[in-house]
């Protein structure tokens, strides 16, 4: 990010354009052509790719003898990719997208005796998954997050990692005694004011009150405050103004919208299944909304784990209260999914993968995940403890609603709410005669099935098909055409009762059975298929069941099974009693919410500070591990987690605790010898400046302009398309330029939130990948945001309407003072004021330009 630097008086951006040089430069550039696009990166969700599947393969087979700190056979070292390309004696081991002119995949399918690898001494061949795996990863293009050099060695040892501090109990510590009494208003204040002072810095000053109160703004609902309540605010001389802001905020239902926003961003929200064939989820939604009231209704957070993780499986009120916390357990179902996958079992190992990472991360910030194929590099985390949570998972029924076929085997239902629980649906009917008739044609298929799967039938006593009725056997193309007819129309057909009402439907979790059901369903053992399966083979998973031990995590090969249970180091003892009906998710959520916990407490608490200062007192948020950084101040960490479970864990109390304080309202303000001694602001001496996200620009921007439109959307436009694929060139339920092209006067919470492809609005700034747990997001100042400010249709509308909105006002004076009071929050500045009035002109093209100026500049996009 560029340095900011304060001068008297104001913030000027480093790398940002003034608002008096984008007035000038708008003039000559406002029709630039657009910048030409860079190749792309590696996408998060390839080097994910790379990290769970690629590289537990390359270390558990590989290192032993191609490592740079081996003898290197070959002289072959392919813990780099750098190295991969250049390759040994024999050449380059890859070649990124050509799998038939790498060696390493010649040497792992064994073709050549003289080149297989692994040698059969060292474990022979590797299982034919792993190899499907290591061909995917070079055709899509050997994706790996070095490039140059191997990560540093890490000796890793046992106890040193149990000694983690996040680890330890968390002690309440003593308040401390500082030398300037005067300064603190709160025990936080205390806390790091200690810090300064035993540094040898001091801090800097309050922010003054047009800055703070558009921080407070941005912070709490993400909008900027009307230049009427900025006028209430700066004319309000009782101390306390400041907190009966604060009240105000948290009380409304914006609230809400913001911060169910950044808990969306935890919890990879989409409404699409990403990986190889990307599916709509369209009742993700309501999973969306669930999160936005839990954050309005000041819901406990430790409640808010449980319902999340077990919602299923806790007592009710009524069937209102029940469906309410089934949704919340979208949190399981929203993630990620390779809905192509042609074995069930693999999809069902992944399944539950992604879900003990997502739980795993967003609750503990720990990466359990990581020893799915070998104890954990890092940290005291086994193979045999991620193997008891994965049953846990393994035992868990996951409803995520996407259509089957070809391209989607490893579909799922929804779960259907009674009308008694007062569920809305989108307003969507299908004419009752349709429903009729398209029930007809599943009759109808259904017969011209069972027809052709018996003529595919051997005939007793030899191998030649029957043939029904002397006609031609039926092809195998045939079959799946059919059956993808059948599920197609069951699909479309499942959303709506025979009257043509929509139903209300929606994703979730639930347990498993717990024996075999009598439609054949509920086996144990692979490569069974119930009567109703058509045609797709038994996971294996189909019951309540500990989970075996994949060794080196592949399914071919099973140790022997681990009881479901907590992993025991992280667990310091604890043990929970999962009975034998139960997946245990229930029991894994509570010890994940209680206080005795070691790192949740501590893990939200820290997000919450980030989600306020821009960064957490542990700045690596979403990894507590021994990998991750150490705390900045540890003792106001543990304070302020001390606190939160006293306080019933309420994240509208923290907050306001916070930003009550007088270190969240300090200044942007440069300090030359604070900065020589501390240049990065860990001891926090002053506030951090910050870019607005992609979400709080846009919505800041429809502000401006005064087409904002603050009621909640029902929906969204992924879920009013219907059921299929994102793109393609054909058939598709919506096309990923229209999922880019996405607009609306509403906030961009409700904008659609697809894998792989964004609403440009969004994307240009930085928006969150969804496919990870991202507590923090990336900011970036590159030039295409620049170009779309100034160039894309979006502003030019935005800035039009915000022209004729404030040229309502008689004369230059007041249309300029409310235009800044609109965009920045204060009174132009007397040079801004004399800049504007060099552009000439006070007409409508003028006042655009003068607008889409402010809308550009620093001030604007910065909260400061």
């Amino acid at each position: 990010m560029s340095e900011r630097v304060h001068q008297p008086g104001r913030s000027i951006q480093r790398g940002v354009l003034s608002i008096q040089g984008l007035c000038l430069l708008l003039l000559a550039c406002v029709n630039a052509p657009a910048y030409g696009e860079e190749p792309a990166p590696f996408t998060d969700e390839q080097i994910e790719f790379f990290e769970k599947r690629i590289r537990p393969v390359l270390a558990e087979s590989c290192y032993k003898c191609h490592a740079q700190d081996t003898h290197q056979r070959g002289k072959l070292t392919l813990d780099t990719r750098g190295a991969m390309l250049s390759g040994g004696i024999s050449g380059p081991a890859v070649v990124p997208g050509n799998a038939s002119r790498s060696l390493l995949i010649a040497a792992v399918r064994y073709g050549d005796e003289d080149l297989a690898m692994p040698p059969k001494d060292a474990g022979g061949k590797l299982p034919d998954k792993v190899i499907a795996d290591l061909v995917r990863w070079v055709e899509m293009g050997a994706p790996s997050p070095q490039d140059d050099a191997p990560a540093a060695a890490h000796a890793y040892d046992p106890e040193k990692a149990k000694s983690w501090w996040a680890y330890q109990p968390i002690v309440p510590p003593m308040v401390p005694t500082v030398k300037n009494t005067a300064w603190p208003a709160s025990d936080i204040d205390r806390f790091v004011l200690a810090g300064i002072e035993a540094s040898g810095l001091e801090p800097v000053a309050s922010a003054d009150k047009s800055t703070l109160l558009r921080r407070i703004y941005i912070d709490l609902i993400g909008l900027p405050p009307s230049p009427q309540q900025q006028e209430e605010f700066l004319n309000n001389s009782d101390p306390r103004a400041f907190e009966q802001v604060v009240d105000q905020l948290l009380s409304q239902p914006q609230f809400g919208e913001r911060w169910g926003r950044h808990w969306m961003d935890v919890a990879r929200y989409a409404e699409t299944s990403g990986k190889d064939v990307n599916l709509t989820m369209i009742e993700a939604w309501r999973y969306r909304d669930y999160v936005i009231g839990a954050f309005n209704q000041d819901k406990p957070f430790d409640d808010f784990i449980i319902e999340q993780i077990a919602g299923d499986l806790l007592k009710h009120k009524d069937e209102k209260d029940r469906v309410e916390k089934q949704i919340a357990t979208g949190f399981l179902a929203v993630g990620p999914k390779g809905l192509n996958e042609s074995d069930p079992r693999q999809f069902a190992v992944d399944l539950a993968d992604e879900q003990i990472d997502a739980v795993s991360q967003a609750f503990l910030g720990m990466t359990v995940s990581c020893a799915r194929c070998h104890d954990h590099k890092f940290d005291p985390i086994s193979q045999a403890d991620y193997t008891a949570v994965a049953g846990i998972f393994l035992s868990t029924q996951t409803h995520y609603g996407t259509p089957g076929g070809v391209r989607g085997r490893n579909a799922s239902d929804l779960l259907e709410a009674p009308d008694n629980a007062g569920l809305r649906v989108l307003d969507r009917r299908m004419d009752p005669s349709i429903y009729a008739r398209r029930k007809n044609q599943i009759d109808s298929l259904d017969k011209d099935l069972e027809v052709a799967l018996k003529s595919r039938a051997p005939r007793q006593g030899g191998n030649a098909p029957a043939q029904p009725g002397g006609g031609a056997e039926v092809s195998g193309f045939d079959i799946v055409r059919i059956m993808t007819q059948i599920k197609q129309i069951e699909v479309e057909l499942a959303a709506f009762n025979p009257d043509g009402s929509a139903k209300a439907r929606y994703m979730a979790v639930s347990d498993k059975p717990t024996r075999v059901s009598a439609d054949g369903r509920g086996q144990s053992r692979r490569n069974v298929a119930g009567p109703n399966a058509r045609g797709r083979t038994s996971s294996g998973f189909e019951i309540i069941a500990d989970s075996p031990l994949f060794l080196r995590g592949s399914i071919e090969n099973e140790a022997d099974k681990v009881p479901r249970g907590l992993p025991i180091f992280l667990a310091h003892g604890s043990t929970i009693d999962i009975p034998a009906q139960s997946s245990g998710r229930l029991e894994l959520a509570q010890w994940i919410a209680s206080d005795r916990n070691t790192l949740t407490s501590r893990v939200i608490v820290n997000r919450v500070w980030y989600w306020l200062f821009g960064r957490g007192l542990v700045e690596s948020v979403d990894n507590f591990g021994s990998s991750g950084a150490l705390p900045d101040n540890q003792q106001l960490l543990d304070y302020l987690a001390t606190r939160f479970t006293k306080e019933g864990w309420s994240i509208k109390t923290l907050i306001r605790e916070i930003v009550l304080s007088r270190v969240y309202q300090m200044d942007t303000r440069y300090h030359e010898a604070n900065h020589a001694i501390d240049p990065d602001n860990h001891m926090l001496w002053r506030s951090n400046s910050r870019r607005l996200d992609a979400e709080g620009l846009r919505d800041s921007v429809l502000f401006a302009s005064g087409r904002l439109d603050l009621d909640a959307v029902p929906g969204s436009l992924i879920a009013r398309s219907g059921d299929g694929p994102v793109g393609g060139d054909r058939i598709q339920a919506v096309r990923e330029e229209t999922i880019a092209a996405a607009k609306g006067d509403f906030r961009s919470v409700y904008l659609p939130v697809a894998r792989g492809v964004q609403p440009q609005s969004l994307a240009i700034f930085d928006f969150v990948d969804p496919s990870m747990v991202l507590g923090a997001r990336n900011t970036t100042i590159v030039p295409p945001q620049a170009l779309y400010l100034m160039n894309s249709d979006f502003m030019q509308e935005q800035s039009q309407a915000m022209a004729q909105r404030v040229m309502k006002e008689k004369g230059f004076d007041a249309r300029l003072s409310l235009a800044c009071r609109l965009t920045l929050c204060r009174e132009p500045y007397p040079d801004e004021v004399a800049a504007v009035k060099k552009m000439g002109g006070d007409d409508l093209a003028a006042w655009t330009s003068i607008c889409r100026a402010l809308m550009s500049s620093a001030d604007f996009l910065f909260v400061n």
